[in-house]
């Protein structure tokens, strides 16, 4: 995957930062744990497993592409495949018509791999659902270690007027990152959570 480029924190959420303290060094904290909810937040919309499912297919269609490509090379009589094929034993060999003769082995060990490629795409560990997101975990984890830091009053209140700062950086943190998910409530969930 290609890094992202650090997105630059807009005037209200500076604005929203410093009503908690005004601090360049509490902006910049929030900004790098912001980066990272972000960063974490397209991994989990991706999924841990969509690269390896992506893998797999690409070899099980490719497996069977060269199985198709063996299948037609066999034939005999002005088809392009079979004097390609013939051609490449020429060079590997020095004799025109072994590779051709090996062929067979070698489409029963591509549908092999075919097979198995499907089995492993039907897996559990890949078809499982997706795992409880890792964004917010780290970012409350990194939220409360600049809390200490500030030395800044750690609470998950909510009421129907008012929040707590951290329940506010954290809904404001998974805004940033594009994540429309994060309702107060929920923040206050991943705050109270236990690791």
């Amino acid at each position: 995957m290609r890094a992202m480029r650090r997105k630059p924190l807009s005037p209200s959420f500076q604005k929203l930062i410093r009503t908690v303290k005004d601090s360049d060094e509490l902006v910049t904290h929030v900004g790098n744990i912001a980066d990272r909810y972000r960063r974490e937040h397209a991994v989990d919309e991706q999924g841990r497993v969509q690269p390896e499912r992506q893998a797999l297919r690409l070899l099980q269609k490719h497996a069977a592409a060269l199985s198709d490509w063996l299948r037609a090379a066999k034939k005999a009589g002005g088809v392009p495949e079979h004097a390609a094929l013939a051609r490449i034993s020429s060079a590997l060999n020095g004799v025109p018509g072994r590779t051709v003769a090996e062929s067979a082995a070698i489409q029963s060990w591509l549908a092999q791999i075919e097979q198995a490629a499907s089995r492993c795409l039907l897996s559990p560990e890949l078809t499982a659902r997706k795992a409880a997101p890792a964004a917010p975990s780290i970012a409350v984890e990194a939220l409360r270690a600049t809390f200490e830091h500030h030395k800044l009053k750690w609470s998950a209140t909510i009421s129907k007027t008012k929040q707590s700062e951290a329940v506010r950086l954290l809904c404001a943190i998974a805004k940033h990152a594009g994540d429309d998910s994060m309702t107060p409530q929920l923040a206050r969930q991943w705050l109270l959570a236990k690791r």
